[in-house]
């Protein structure tokens, strides 16, 4: 099988020869300067052009999107919404030639390709609004904030169908919903705004495209509302930060609903353990999570200046050895 063959079986439910797999940077397209030197000096080569990687990714943010200066206003009127985006929301959008090119140099390649937008429903508002005046904000639940939400969401959904018309395999989105005690906000309140904003993301790339699947990656204990994932349409969950929720239980209660992406340790193993460790946690997960297939296996997050070399090139070799399904 090709990389993407891999990755398109696991999308239909089907179990390829062997796990997909790849460095969380490189499946999202998104590298710390460190991760990026400390390849180029032991191997000589680029992330994305070291190891087997199945997957490959690239966040849809157009450069002149990138920098922006925050608009303070503690407290809005439904007049100040438009003061309050940023750039990377109202500004340009990738072009959608631009991605298609590039989903097509990906799959010249043989690999999947993930575009990732930089907005998201829940992420976004919280980064433009600052954390402690954004709970403030879901507490006032004042008339502005609706409006606000939609706004930010609209540039989810643009890119949203970008992807989709673009042909990639995988459109997402990131979205830290939880803390590592659960989540950030209630699940009632969840429901009842970002729920049905999410939705409209989804909604967005499968009206377009049904063969685009979407990935939302979520640190934190969210395990509370992955049925209402479900329900929406998330097809792919990521990370499973196996520090918080246990990925062979997760497995076991959605296994048949949902596509895995992560659940390798950056936390403890990837850092902090020997490659023994790395190998033993890779053979876990496939004995679990990555059983009878449904498992795309990455780190749970990027590549940080903490991880030695040593647990990096043993990531790749236990997936090697214990990855195979056929």
């Amino acid at each position: 099988m090709t990389s993407r063959e891999r990755v398109l079986s696991v999308l239909n439910n089907q179990v390829p020869d062997s796990v997909p797999r790849a460095i969380y940077d490189v499946a999202i397209g998104s590298y710390n300067d460190s991760t990026i030197e400390l390849f180029m000096e032991k191997s000589g080569k680029h992330p994305s052009e070291c190891f087997r990687n199945d997957i490959r990714g690239k966040v849809m943010m157009p450069e002149r999107n990138k920098d922006f200066q925050r608009t303070v206003i503690e407290f809005p009127e439904p007049d100040d919404v438009e003061k309050l985006l940023t750039p990377v929301i109202t500004g340009k959008r990738m072009e959608l030639n631009e991605l298609r090119n590039w989903v097509a140099g990906i799959h010249k390649l043989g690999c999947a390709a993930v575009a990732i937008s930089p907005v998201s429903d829940f992420e976004t508002p919280f980064s433009i609004r600052g954390r402690e005046q954004f709970f403030m904000d879901l507490g006032y639940q004042q008339e502005w904030l609706p409006l606000f939400l939609d706004r930010v969401v609209d540039g989810a959904v643009a890119d949203a169908e970008i992807a989709a018309k673009a042909g990639a395999d995988i459109f997402g989105i990131g979205d830290d919903l939880g803390s590592q005690r659960g989540l950030l906000i209630s699940p009632d309140q969840w429901r009842e705004l970002f729920k049905p904003r999410l939705k409209r993301i989804i909604d967005a790339v499968k009206n377009t495209n049904p063969e685009t699947k979407f990935f939302l990656h979520s640190d934190g204990m969210i395990i509370e509302i992955i049925p209402d994932l479900i329900e929406i349409g998330v097809d792919i969950l990521n990370p499973i930060q196996p520090e918080v929720m246990n990925p062979a239980e997760i497995k076991e209660q959605f296994g048949d609903k949902l596509v895995f992406f992560g659940a390798i340790s950056v936390q403890h193993t990837l850092p902090f353990g020997t490659p023994e460790d790395v190998f033993s946690e890779v053979k876990l997960r496939m004995e679990t999570i990555g059983r009878n297939g449904g498992y795309i296996m990455t780190p749970s997050h990027m590549v940080n200046a903490d991880i030695p070399w040593e647990n990096i090139v043993a990531f790749y070799e236990a997936a090697d050895k214990y990855g195979n399904y056929k």
